[in-house]
């Protein structure tokens, strides 16, 4: 006999070695890294192959989310999800330290993606800035450089001098759309929301060598296909500490209003503080990824389940669940958790 969904999944991720990682995710949040390793990313919710979280207790302990989505199906995702996307799950959640500079990258749109048989999805995505040590992002391009001019600054290892940085700090918000030059530069975290997809064209690279002791490739030509010259991500800033209106009445309540980051036609991303009182959540005709990103620990109640949430972990509830959140303990203070879903 099947063993029951049960309302509240906390996720084991899946850890990936990267050339540009280091060793912040253990000190910050807690993960369990491979020793002596170099962990750029700690995939939080991710049903890539290969690259699966797992759910880390419970009746389904062990099982892979791609396992889920097949045998769950809009039980887990949502009738809406699952008649949109099917058995394709379509979001990828990671935490990641860039504790070197990232490659300067850009990634296609979903029609690009499927007209070359690259998959389907392509990726759009979304930084929330957690920590930087005086750190910056690539986002854009300088006004006026088009793909010509672009192309003669990489040949000639000039690509700073023709795309946009901009200094961030914890809180901010980073949207990126599909055709965006970007990277992330050493010395930031971020958790990332994004389409489910590795789709990742390199323009430059430092010259750098990966951990296979090769040379790094660059993807210029289909990058130069896919780029935007004229994409301006969003940037908000310091949504974390932002003390409004709302915030003021929220706390009369124990609790801060949500904050919405993104609303997009492949992801909605919200900020949530919360206190001793409980904040209630619905789940309704999508999954939700509850990612801790700030304070002491968070409980999460459902009718027939409950689980802690430290720092760094994930927790997926799947479609049609209510819960209840709670920071116990924190007295004046906050915890914050970032909630992501679909639009169905």
């Amino acid at each position: 006999m099947a063993v029951a969904l049960p309302a509240l999944l906390p996720m084991r991720p899946f850890l990936r070695e990267v050339v540009w990682g280091g060793r912040r995710l253990e000190g910050a949040f807690g993960k369990q890294l491979p020793p002596g390793l170099s962990i750029g990313e700690s995939f939080e919710l991710s049903a890539l192959p290969h690259q699966e979280s797992r759910v880390a207790s419970g009746p389904l302990a062990g099982s892979p989310l791609g396992n889920l989505v097949q045998s769950r199906g809009s039980q887990l995702v949502g009738g809406g999800v699952w008649e949109r996307f099917g058995a394709d799950f379509p979001l990828l959640v990671k935490l990641i330290d860039a504790s070197k500079d990232i490659s300067v990258q850009v990634h296609p749109d979903d029609d690009y993606a499927r007209r070359c048989n690259l998959g389907r999805f392509g990726k759009m995505e979304a930084w929330y800035v957690l920590g930087s040590d005086g750190g910056r992002v690539a986002a854009g391009l300088e006004e006026g450089v088009d793909l010509k001019t672009l192309a003669a600054a990489l040949d000639a290892g000039r690509a700073a001098e023709v795309i946009r940085f901009h200094a961030v700090a914890a809180g901010d918000l980073v949207f990126l759309p599909p055709g965006t030059v970007h990277a992330l530069c050493g010395g930031v975290m971020v958790y990332e929301v994004q389409q489910a997809s590795d789709l990742t064209f390199r323009l430059y690279d430092y010259d750098r060598v990966g951990i296979d002791g090769k040379l790094r490739e660059l993807h210029v030509a289909r990058a130069l296909e896919v780029i935007d010259v004229d994409s301006r991500p969003h940037i908000r800033r310091h949504s974390v500490r932002a003390g409004s209106g709302d915030a003021e009445s929220g706390e009369k309540q124990g609790f801060e209003t949500p904050v919405q980051l993104v609303e997009s036609e492949c992801f909605r991303l919200t900020l949530h503080r919360v206190g001793e009182a409980a904040c209630r959540l619905a789940t309704g005709d999508s999954f939700l990824a509850l990612t801790h990103v700030r304070g002491g620990e968070v409980a999460i109640e459902a009718a027939d389940a409950s689980c802690r949430m430290r720092l760094g972990e994930t927790v997926l509830i799947p479609a049609g669940r209510e819960i209840s959140v709670t920071a116990p303990g924190t007295g004046k203070s906050r915890a914050e958790y970032l909630a992501a879903s679909v639009v169905a």
